[in-house]
């Protein structure tokens, strides 16, 4: 796993995940690779969002008032490149996985484990179900085609 300062989060993207470590707060599931860095995932997400001129907050609250997604809400981050992210549990609780869809292969259950492939082959285990992943993927679906939808008229 390598060291980054400032990672930016693209199509390459494939998951964000919360770690408390003295050396970094967050380990990067990328399509080149696993990194690490001092950023917080939501900071990550808010740079992201910022990048694409908006912020964290204001992407969530318009999901939430077109959607009753109140918890676990999805992260539309920039509709012309069809990224976006989801929470596999509470943003606010420790150790939550943000995923970016766009880079999933499959998941299944191993061991009773569900477990997430990449494109790239890499594998990463999740805490959640596969039920709630598969309603997460399907929420993130909705609001992607809800907005690419009104903007296209």
């Amino acid at each position: 796993m390598k060291f980054v300062e400032n990672y930016r989060i693209t199509t390459d993207t494939m998951a964000l995940m919360e770690e408390y470590h003295q050396d970094y707060n967050t380990i990067i599931y990328d399509k080149n690779g696993m990194y690490c860095t001092k950023q917080t995932v939501r900071l990550l997400l808010n740079e992201a969002c910022i990048e694409r001129i908006s912020t964290y907050e204001g992407r969530i609250k318009a999901i939430r008032q077109r959607f009753p997604y109140r918890k676990k809400t999805p992260l539309i981050i920039c509709l012309q490149e069809r990224l976006c992210a989801f929470p596999t549990t509470s943003p606010d609780n420790y150790g939550c996985i943000w995923i970016l869809p766009h880079q999933i292969h499959t998941c299944f259950v191993r061991n009773g484990q569900l477990i997430v492939a990449f494109k790239n082959g890499m594998e990463l285990p999740l805490s959640c179900s596969l039920y709630i992943f598969n309603r997460q993927r399907e929420r993130t679906a909705n609001c992607l085609s809800y907005f690419e939808h009104s903007l296209s008229n």
